[in-house]
Order: structure tokens, then C-alpha cells, then sequence
């Protein structure tokens, strides 16, 4: 009875060692290399992979899928326009794998023309030598139904012990060639079913109306220059008060008017203190205070019980303050009431002298023994006090922002008693980082363009708002975008870089900041509006935050300096930067539950904002403004995944092509994107919107907006952020 059990316990054995065995060598006799591959003759299938790169759609296939080591392999690549527009100089640079010798043709080939539809191809014949590098793909190695076969024959086999058992008088020599039998059944079976494809490729797999528009609205247009935007929650008007005295008001953000205050008549009175600071340094004839009263920054002070306005009063060589007026009402009357802080102190040029630094507060902060030479250098510390934005934070504390290029920018924290300087804060002396007197460094420096600091807070971050170039219509004067979680600081952009410069640099054409919108020409906007800067901004009772700035108007020279006052809506994206709405505000407000595909599929304008690229006029020919072009170039790179004798490898493709006209991008229902940029695009939570466009990753919205012609039409637009840049969508 025990040798009974011993030999079913053998047999048993014997049965899972064979078929792993059998397995094996159903593996070895897999071919791996070129030489061993079966018949090209019996297996001529060809490989077809295609690739859709800015509407240019990639088509590459070989003649055989099998090739022995030295066969010839006729690679073709089919090239297609799948835009409405014809595009020039398509060039196509292919990249084959290591072991394909060219024998005829070229790699590179440029087709002259390429009308909308219309495919063309070329052919390279190459030379296929065996593939010894690159990661094995072990799935290569079997197919399903090499799998299924095994476990079949797997079960035969176990089958066959137990009747083998049965047959008691059964030689155990007759057993073992039963199973000399099965086993070599089982490795032709598996040698059969194992795919020995040498080339295979890999499968990609990729008050307002119903439509929340503002009904029948008209704009009554303004002109402030640098805007700073506060709301008057007891009368529900918002208000901005601008350089020169320049105040306006509106209910809705569309229809201003001008108001007047005491400050307009009074000012004299009012800033004697400042302009007497500012005046010694003021040495051209004429100068008078009205023209040096810049930027105020209004505020409700809750401890006070006061609106506060904070302006600045400027000097020559940056003898500059930051002056505090009060009032019971946010139209006033205004009263005196102190200098936040001063600059200009032992300037290069005309420094003060002891008795009118010790009329500052310069010594309550500092010693008289410390060293003030600092303040002689402009990469240092020598800044311009003007520029103040003032905000309170999460925890209740009051600070102000300002300064304008030289030095740099830095913040202060205030008294909420007083709305003055918090003289208990104090901080340490360190280059680009902080200063006794002047407070923490959060921008510029070393002489670089940057002023008109502003900070909004929505949510976790605090965003920080900078005008970076020259302040005329063709001088790169544009807004960028910095945030924190602490109203402090440290700020950083979309990649990680702050705002802080160690060194000089040409800031109009940095990468430095998220550039909220450049100049640009999109349809029924009426003229080329340029130069935006100097903003504010504000997050409304209802959740809508809003831009607000001053924009100028292309002209032939580049010289016309008229302005006029603009407001777009912003919107936070799901990664929390704000993006901006194509057009003015207009009434609109997203739809709770989003637009669905047919709303928003189409042939859109696209504009991407490019960074370093600003408004100017060379010869008298205009450049830089973003969706004007007239020819646009494009270059992608695509890779194509291969397995070649069950190893990795890949064709790769340079693609670059030319067209007249404006770029295009078309979003098609089936959430795909061609044209100009080629992806994918999805809406998520709403209006939101993801897309895939040229291996970059943009998220934003889409939002129906009315234009700012005569007509007010209609347009799908997308605003959307991704890789530092911000680009924009609107359907003609």
C-alpha cells in the first residue's frame, strides 16, 4: 500500500516537472534573433502606427512584420494635413531604430506644399541587422493562446498519470516513454502557439440671461491711470483711485463715472509734510505736487473705524514717502494723518542732510551710528518709496507692499491702531533678503524693471502682482503673477522661480512670473489693445474676483499714449493659479454645471502668450502682439514605440511646418485637439478644463463671453495656464 502511494506521489512528480519542462523548452525554441525568425513569405502583415502632431497626422509602416538578420525593410511614412488650411515647408525628420541601415532614401524629407486633407509620403529602404540592446519585453514572449495551450496540455498531462495509474501491470518502462511522448507533444504545441514576431509594434492608446451673459450691456469707458480697486460694502459701489487724482465708481464694473473728493482742492495742505520731503530733491523748474501724487491704495481699517488711503508723494533721485489720509466715508473728506515710511535717504545724488533726516523716522528705527551707505546704491537698498498696496492677512495682521525698480520691492507690517508703521516689528539687515529700515525684500532689485506691487488673496495663497518693462505703449509694460500661502512671502511662479532678482536682467523678456496676458489681437476687440499694467485686483462678496488696469492702444509709431481702463474676470484653476477672461467683463458668470461638448467643440483662434515677446514698433512695422501673426512656424517631436526581437526601441519623428495666418487649434467632441497645437481636452468639476496640447499640460476654464464690438456677439472661450504660460481660445 505504501509503494503504492510512494509511486503515485513519483508519477505525480514527474507530471509538474514535465510540464515545466516543456514550458522551457517551448521557450527555447521561440526564434529571438533575425536568423532564427520563421518565413517572411508566410506572415506578410504590414505595421501601421500613426501619430497626430499640430494637425499634421504621422503615418508609419513597414512592408513585412517578420525579417530575417540581413533582409531588407521597406519603411514608409505617409504625411497628412488634417487642418482646413494649407501648410508650406512640412519637414519630416525620421529616426530609425539602431539596427535599421538606410540603404535608399533619406531621413529627412520637406514637402513644399500640403493643401488641407491632402497626404503625401515618402519611402526609406533599410537594413535589418539583429537587435542585442534595449529592454526585454517579456511579454513578448507568449501569446494568449500559447497560455491557454499550455494549461491544456498541462491538464493532458495530469490526465494521462492518472490513467496510467489505473493500469496496474503497466511497465514503469512503458510509463516513461508515455511521458517522453507527452513532453515532446507539449513543446511542438507550445513552439506553435509562441508568436516569433522579430518586429511588432506597440498600440497607443490616447442679471444676466440663461447663458450667463450680461443682457444688452454698454461700457462707459474712463481713464485712470494705475487703478487700485476697492467696494464700498454700505453703498455696494466699487471704486478705484488712480495717480493724479484721478477717482471713478461704478455699480457693475461696466458703466464708470468720475467722482470728486477734498483731495482734488486740498492737496496742498493735505501733503505738505511728503512734498516737503520730496521738493529739495525736485530740482526742475515747474514741478508742482499735483503732478507727484501716485498710485493711492485704498482700505476699510475695522479697528479704525476709517477708509485709509495710502498714496505716495515722489521725488527726484527717490526722495519718495508713503503718506496715510482718513476718512469717515470712502468718498470723504480725507484728513492728514502721518508718513508710513521714507526712501531717498543719503541717495548718490542728492542726499539730505542731517537735519532733515532727523525730521524722518529713519533714527526712531535705526541708530545714529549705523552705517547708511547702503542707501547710496540701487542694487542694494537706495529704493522708491511709491507703488503702496495695503492688505491684511488670515490672522488679522496689516502690511503694505511697495516700491518701484531701483532696489527693489519690500513689505512692511503696520499698526492696525494706527494704520503707521508697527515700530515693534523689527528686521535684520541682509542683501536681497531684508533691511533694517525698509522691511522684507519680496521682488526686483538691482535696478530691474518692477513696480505696481499688488496682492490678492483667494483661498490658501496670496497672489502677488507685479508690471515689469517701460511704462510707454511700446516699452514691454506687462503684468505677472508670483503666489504664496503666506502674505510674506517667499512668492514663487508656476516653475518655482521668485521674484527676487540677485543680479541684472531684462525682466520685460524673462521667464520670471506668470505673464497674465501680453498685447493682443483676438476677434471683436475693435483695436490692438498694448501695454497693460499697473493692475489691481478684487475677490468680490459672491466668490467672482476680478483684474483691474490700465491699457494702451497700438499705434504705428508706438508712441500714442492714450489709456483707458479695463476689468477682466479671473479664475482660479484646479491647481490654484488664476487665469483671466479673453474679454472685458461683461456680466458673466459660469455655468454651475458646465458646457457640454457641443458648446464647446469648434475651430478656436489660438493665442499663447509668450513670455519674452513684448509690444514694439521696429521700421514701422508692430511686433509682439500675441494672435496676429502673420506666418507661424511650428517644430514637435514624437516617438514611436516598437518591440524589435522582444526589446524596446522606438522611431522617432521630427516634425516642423509653416502657414499663413493666425494659429488655430480645433477642439472636436470626441475630446480631441488639432490644428496648430495637437492633444486631447477634457472639462472636469463645471467649466473647468484640462488639455494636452504638444506634450504640455494647460488647465482653466471655458467661459461664453460677448466681445467688445458695437454687436456684443457671442464666443466660446478658453483661458487656460500650463508650464508658466497662459494661453487663450476664442471662436470667430
Amino acid at each position: 500500500m505504501r509503494e503504492k502511494r510512494n509511486r503515485v506521489w513519483r508519477l505525480a512528480l514527474c507530471a509538474v516537472l514535465c510540464t515545466v519542462l516543456a514550458v522551457a523548452a517551448g521557450i527555447a525554441w521561440i526564434p529571438v534573433s533575425a536568423e532564427e525568425a520563421a518565413d517572411p513569405a508566410a506572415t506578410e502583415v504590414p505595421l501601421k502606427d500613426s501619430s497626430d502632431a499640430s494637425g499634421i497626422r504621422i503615418t508609419t509602416s513597414t512592408d513585412k512584420k517578420y525579417y530575417r538578420d540581413g533582409d531588407t525593410a521597406l519603411v514608409t511614412v505617409s504625411v497628412t494635413n488634417t487642418n482646413e488650411y494649407e501648410m508650406t515647408d512640412v519637414g519630416v525628420t525620421c529616426e530609425l531604430p539602431v539596427n535599421f541601415s538606410v540603404e535608399q532614401g533619406q531621413n529627412s524629407q520637406t514637402i513644399d506644399k500640403l493643401a488641407a486633407g491632402e497626404t503625401k509620403e515618402f519611402q526609406i529602404s533599410t537594413v535589418v541587422a539583429k537587435q542585442d540592446e534595449g529592454e526585454i519585453v517579456w511579454a513578448s514572449y507568449f501569446t494568449l493562446s500559447t497560455i491557454i495551450l499550455a494549461v491544456l496540455v498541462a491538464a493532458v498531462i495530469v490526465a494521462a498519470v492518472f490513467l496510467l495509474l489505473r493500469r496496474k501491470k503497466k511497465k514503469a518502462s512503458g510509463t516513461g516513454i508515455s511521458m517522453l511522448l507527452i513532453l515532446a507533444l507539449l513543446s511542438a504545441c507550445i513552439s506553435y502557439a509562441a508568436d516569433p514576431a522579430t518586429l511588432q509594434a506597440k498600440t497607443d492608446t490616447a442679471g444676466q440671461t440663461e447663458d450667463g451673459l450680461a443682457e444688452d450691456k454698454d461700457y462707459s469707458r474712463i481713464t485712470v491711470h494705475d487703478p487700485s480697486i476697492v467696494k464700498d460694502p454700505e453703498s455696494g459701489y466699487y471704486y478705484i483711485f488712480g495717480s493724479h487724482r484721478a477717482f471713478a465708481k461704478t455699480k457693475d464694473l461696466m458703466e464708470w463715472e468720475h467722482f470728486s473728493h477734498n483731495i482734488l482742492s486740498e492737496f496742498e495742505e493735505l501733503c505738505k509734510e511728503p512734498w516737503e520731503w520730496a521738493k529739495f530733491a525736485t530740482r526742475q523748474s515747474g514741478d508742482q505736487l499735483g503732478g507727484r501724487m501716485w498710485a493711492p491704495d485704498v482700505i476699510w481699517n475695522e479697528t479704525m473705524k476709517k477708509w485709509c488711503m495710502y498714496m505716495s508723494i515722489d521725488g527726484d533721485n527717490w526722495c519718495s514717502s508713503i503718506c496715510l489720509l482718513t476718512a469717515d466715508k470712502i468718498e470723504g473728506p480725507y484728513a492728514y494723518n502721518g508718513i508710513v515710511v521714507y526712501s531717498g535717504m543719503n541717495n548718490a545724488k542728492t542726499p539730505p542732510d542731517q537735519a532733515m533726516l532727523e525730521k524722518t523716522d529713519l533714527y526712531k528705527v535705526l541708530d545714529k551710528k549705523d552705517d547708511l551707505s547702503r542707501y547710496r546704491s540701487t542694487s542694494n537698498a537706495c529704493i522708491n518709496a511709491i507703488d503702496p498696496c495695503v492688505r491684511f492677512d488670515d490672522k488679522g495682521d496689516l502690511y503694505m507692499v511697495y516700491g518701484s525698480w531701483s532696489a527693489g520691492i519690500y513689505m512692511l507690517k503696520l499698526d492696525t491702531k494706527t494704520g503707521l508703521r508697527d515700530y515693534d516689528t523689527t528686521y535684520k539687515t541682509e542683501m536681497d533678503v531684508s533691511d533694517a529700515y525698509l522691511g522684507t525684500k519680496i521682488a526686483g532689485g538691482h535696478y530691474n524693471s518692477g513696480e505696481a506691487p499688488y496682492i490678492l488673496h483667494i483661498g490658501k495663497y496670496y497672489y502677488l502682482f507685479l508690471s515689469y518693462g517701460g511704462f510707454d505703449a511700446a516699452k514691454g509694460y506687462q503684468m505677472r503673477i508670483y503666489r504664496s500661502e503666506k502674505i510674506t512671502g517667499p512668492y514663487v511662479d508656476q516653475n518655482g522661480a521668485d521674484p527676487i532678482c540677485k543680479n541684472s536682467e531684462n525682466m520685460e523678456k524673462s521667464t520670471r512670473g506668470i505673464r497674465i496676458f501680453g498685447s493682443y489681437d483676438i476677434p471683436g476687440v475693435p483695436q490692438v489693445q498694448v501695454a497693460q499694467g499697473h493692475n489691481s485686483a478684487l475677490l468680490d462678496d459672491d466668490g467672482k474676483a476680478y483684474l483691474v488696469y490700465h491699457t494702451r492702444f497700438q499705434s504705428e509709431t508706438g508712441e500714442d499714449q492714450l489709456h483707458q481702463v479695463r476689468v477682466h474676470q479671473l479664475f482660479v484653476n484646479e491647481d490654484g493659479w488664476l487665469v483671466a477672461a479673453p474679454y472685458e467683463y461683461g456680466g458673466e458668470t459660469l455655468p454651475e454645471k458646465g458646457y457640454s461638448a457641443d458648446e464647446v467643440a469648434g475651430e478656436y483662434k489660438f493665442i499663447y502668450h509668450e513670455p519674452t515677446e513684448y509690444y514694439n514698433v521696429v521700421a514701422g512695422k508692430q511686433y509682439g502682439i500675441a494672435g496676429s501673426q502673420e506666418f507661424s512656424t511650428k517644430e514637435v517631436e514624437l516617438r514611436k514605440e516598437l518591440v524589435v526581437g522582444h526589446r524596446k526601441t522606438a522611431i522617432g519623428l521630427t516634425v516642423s511646418y509653416s502657414h499663413a495666418g493666425a494659429e488655430k487649434v480645433v477642439l472636436k467632441k470626441d475630446g480631441t485637439v488639432t490644428g496648430d497645437y495637437c492633444g486631447t481636452w477634457k472639462t472636469t468639476n463645471g467649466s473647468n478644463v484640462v488639455m494636452e496640447l504638444n506634450g504640455v499640460t494647460y488647465k482653466g476654464v471655458f467661459l461664453e463671453q460677448q466681445d467688445e464690438s458695437v454687436e456684443r456677439k457671442k464666443h466660446m472661450t478658453f483661458s487656460l495656464l500650463g508650464d508658466n504660460v497662459t494661453v487663450w481660445g476664442v471662436q470667430p
